[in-house]
């Protein structure tokens, strides 16, 4: 049985790498959830890491806080992609004066986000951006340089796909080293098992950032040789 991660509210900001100042500037601002409040202190979960998370990427994208809390209150709501992105006003617009065409239909090997994502809107790696704005990113490059859009995307996929497979083989020594050792020799707590947790959070980070720091080096070799040709 898994029991949910719990931080306090400094655990919290740790893990999201943000301040303490930053997460209650977003309760105020409403959005970020209220914790679980027992006695005097408030716990928060994986779901608020995942919030501050997303605030992150859309701060690193210029948004402002008024335009994030709008984004994730209609995300919240369960409104599509489209709705969320505001690309249905487009389509109703391109509705007034259509042009006859024929939908293609995607590519069946295609992942379902990717799929999702090109039936939601004219401008699918738009659509796409909130979910993983740093690949959507990859795709605009792909696609500038006359790549097809479906293409660029099992590029993409090709690559997650790698990455799993690097996770699977990495992952469970590596946690199990810097947070499941130290728990199993515990006494196994309550207070043993959040800081299980906050380990297990802080181990994926650390990893995360070696294992992107490693892949930089390698794509670098990759790009001596063009260097020297130009």
């Amino acid at each position: 049985m898994t029991t949910e991660a719990e931080y306090t509210i400094d655990e919290l900001a740790r893990v999201a790498e943000t301040t303490v100042r930053s997460v209650r500037v977003y309760h105020e601002r409403g959005l970020l959830p209220s914790p679980d409040i027992r006695g005097r202190i408030g716990y928060y979960g994986s779901d608020h890491v995942q919030r501050l998370e997303t605030i992150g990427r859309l701060l690193g994208r210029g948004m402002k806080l008024n335009g994030i809390r709008e984004l994730l209150d209609a995300w919240d709501r369960g409104d599509g992609l489209a709705d969320v992105l505001g690309v249905r006003d487009q389509a109703a617009a391109n509705a007034q004066n259509p042009e006859p065409t024929t939908p293609a239909e995607p590519d069946p090997d295609l992942p379902d986000y990717v799929k999702q994502a090109l039936a939601a809107s004219n401008d699918p790696i738009e659509a796409c951006r909130v979910v993983n704005p740093r690949c959507s990113d990859l795709a605009t490059r792909l696609v500038d340089a006359g790549v097809p859009v479906e293409t660029a995307f099992r590029m993409i996929e090709q690559i997650r796909l790698d990455c799993d497979r690097m996770a699977d083989r990495y992952a469970p020594e590596l946690f199990d080293r810097l947070a499941g050792q130290p728990f199993t020799r515990s006494s196994r707590t309550p207070k043993d098992r959040t800081k299980f947790e906050t380990d297990l959070a802080i181990a994926r980070l650390i990893a995360t950032r070696a294992a992107t720091e490693l892949i930089d080096q390698s794509f670098a070799k990759h790009t001596e040789p063009t260097t020297e040709r130009a």
